[in-house]
């Protein structure tokens, strides 16, 4: 479960076998193996009995009669431990504000540590084992000095300036094994059950008693945890219950002003070694054997199977939901018993520690980065690219690029070929050698034009051999896409010559294709050759050439091909003449069409219609082109002109008898 490769992993990976179908849930928690001085400590024969924590430190009590105080981290905070005990730590005790450690044991001895200052320090010796200890949580803040221990009797000691007090609050249950001190209230187990005993009216309010049919308590500890100052959380042996401190809303005779409600009970397939909460939801330390739960749970001196850290969701009274439930890989969990294992909580850090006799794990929620992480392990990279790129500012090992990058990888070896193209715009950036290292990747994989549409060309450009491999492969698999992209491309991009002449290796074996032919004409004019551009366009009958010579100003290179020019597109080819006379003269056009007089017709008609004037040397030619195609255009020519001679056009007439047309002559 940790996330961290060097980090040793404490959840089983497949304690169960899942339904292949059925998703893999993310974990809650993530884990570590403390070590430092733990490793120190726990060596050899020494173990640890039981622990205590704080938002400052953990105080670990071993089966030596140690307590070591530590950091969260397990590194030694002190510079020597508490050599508290001859005997086993039962229970250890920290007051609210850190100031004070507590300690019992079977040796009889309770020994109060300040951690600052050694002023109020105690050493108290009881006729009887000591199981059980509490401080208020006030120790260090009040003059009175007030503790509970429990052996055969409940006792609350008080220590003040002149004298010191000792009260039994129970008695004649047997032996309390648990104390747990929160605000006013002090709960406690023994062999019978819980009571919780209010110190503002110094009476006991609540009995629970243990349910029936239950283990014996010496072999299933019940665990105790306030979750508040009002809530107490209960877990023995295969039950839990969740308490409130309520108030009585009128004063009852006899009754203590506070009682405590069971707002919530169920049982559970598994015996509970220790129980906090995460928020509102509780977390377990289950305990199991290899027995098959259900028919003989309760079998003892069986093997144990890993435990197992839960976080269940308690929706109504005998209502709950299991959100998450991972194995612990705990040193020599299998020759262990439910109260070998300990649970302690952090609450303010949402810190949880689990404790057996030669190990101690430490469980915390999962940040953002273990998210993201989980997110990765398991093939969802969109979600974790909008995961980082959304929680910025809260992650911190992860980034962007890293992901995508991973993405790209993943997407690639499935052979996703145009999904991990789409990706890379984002992901790439503006990093040039990322981007040429992917564009080679492709390469290899012959899938180029897979990434073409998205290699960059604008403010990052790579290097021209890149783009220059790109149309290599177009220009050998698809023209079309060639031709595209060379319109579509800067052509400082790459080498135009050199692309030019690959272009007219292809001709040579296909000279014929419209499309090579075409692209060569738009890589002629990117190379500003435009007399060449105009001949490959001329040969095509390309609707491009108008423009062509208009944007560029070829007037002069179109001087000899104007009979070609009026077939291709003899309206526009005309009006483009007449618009320019001064760069094409109407004599060159008429000479040039001198052996195609229909096409000289059509231009020195449409001359006589945009300037009557202009073309008046050419009237005598126009008689015979008007009486060749245009008859019905000839009389209205020979009435409104002045400019041809009268016996020549009398002798056209004459010639082809054109009688209305002599007529007029005459």
């Amino acid at each position: 479960m940790a996330d961290d490769q060097n980090k040793e992993s404490h959840v089983e990976e497949e304690e169960e076998e899942s339904d292949e179908d059925e998703e893999e849930e993310e974990p809650k928690l993530k884990y570590e193996r403390m070590g430092n001085a733990v490793n120190e400590i726990l060596k050899g024969e020494e173990c640890a009995s039981c622990m205590a924590v704080h938002a400052k430190f953990l105080a670990l009590g071993t089966h030596y009669g140690v307590v070591h105080v530590m950091d969260h981290l397990g590194n030694n905070i002190r510079s020597k431990e508490f050599p508290s005990h001859t005997t086993a730590v039962n229970q250890i005790s920290i007051d609210e504000k850190g100031d004070y450690v507590a300690s019992c044991s079977d040796d009889g001895r309770v020994v109060i540590n300040g951690l600052y200052s050694s002023e109020n320090n105690v050493q108290n010796n009881f006729d009887t084992p000591i199981k059980a200890v509490a401080l208020d949580p006030e120790f260090s803040s009040k003059q009175t000095k007030m503790y509970v221990t429990g052996g055969e009797k409940l006792v609350l000691t008080e220590r003040g300036w002149f004298r010191n007090k000792t009260t039994v609050l129970h008695a004649g249950e047997g032996a309390i094994r648990t104390i747990k001190w929160k605000s006013h209230f002090i709960a406690w187990s023994n062999d019978v059950g819980v009571r919780v005993f209010d110190m503002s009216s110094k009476r006991v309010i609540t009995y629970i008693k243990r349910d029936n049919g239950s283990p014996r308590p010496q072999l299933y500890r019940c665990n105790l945890h306030w979750k508040d100052p009002v809530t107490l959380l209960i877990g023995w042996a295969d039950n839990i219950k969740v308490c409130v401190v309520k108030t009585r809303e009128q004063e009852v005779r006899d009754l203590p002003p506070r009682y405590v409600e069971i707002v919530a009970m169920f049982s559970t397939e598994y015996y509970i070694s220790g129980i906090a909460t995460l928020g509102n939801d509780l977390v377990i330390l289950s305990y199991l054997t290899n027995i098959e739960e259900g028919n003989v749970k309760r079998a003892e001196n069986v093997a144990a199977k890993r435990p197992q850290l839960r976080i269940v969701s308690v929706t109504g009274f005998h209502d709950n939901e299991e959100m998450s439930a991972d194995a612990l890989s705990i040193r020599g969990y299998g020759h262990y018993r439910c109260d070998d294992y300990h649970l302690e909580n952090v609450a303010e850090d949402n810190l949880f520690y689990i404790v057996s006799p030669k190990d101690i794990v430490l469980a915390k929620p999962r940040d953002m980065d273990d998210h993201i992480s989980w997110l990765m392990q398991h093939s969802k990279y969109e979600e974790a690219l909008s995961a980082v790129e959304f929680h910025r500012k809260e992650v911190k090992k992860h980034n962007y690029q890293e992901i995508g990058r991973a993405y790209l990888k993943s997407l690639m070896d499935s052979e996703n070929y145009e999904q991990a193209a789409r990706i890379c715009v984002k992901v790439l950036g503006d990093d040039k050698k990322l981007w040429e290292d992917e564009v080679y990747k492709y390469a290899r994989k012959n899938q180029l034009k897979a990434i073409a549409p998205f290699i960059p060309r604008g403010k990052v450009k790579l290097s021209s051999a890149i783009y220059e491999m790109v149309l290599y492969d177009f220009l050998k698999t698809d023209y079309q896409k060639f031709q595209d992209m060379i319109k579509e491309w800067p052509a400082e991009l790459y080498s135009i010559q050199a692309i030019i002449s690959a272009v007219q290796e292809q001709l040579e074996k296909d000279p014929k294709n419209q499309v090579l032919l075409e692209t060569l004409g738009e890589m002629y004019t990117k190379q500003k050759r435009y007399d060449k551009s105009l001949a490959i366009y001329l040969q095509l009958g390309h609707k491009n050439v108008f423009n062509l010579i208009h944007v560029h100003n070829l007037f002069k290179s179109i001087k000899d091909k104007i009979v070609m020019l009026i077939e291709f597109h003899p309206s526009k080819a005309i009006k483009m003449f007449l618009d320019n006379t001064d760069k094409v003269p109407v004599d060159d056009v008429v000479r040039q069409l001198s052996k195609r007089p229909e096409l000289q017709h059509m231009y020195l008609d449409t001359l006589l219609q945009k300037d009557p004037e202009a073309g008046q040397d050419y009237h005598e030619l126009q008689v015979a082109l008007y009486a060749e195609y245009e008859r019905d255009r000839l009389l209205p020519f020979l009435r409104n002109s002045n400019y041809y001679p009268l016996q020549k056009a009398l002798a056209e007439c004459e010639q082809r008898h054109l009688i209305p047309e002599m007529v007029f002559l005459h």
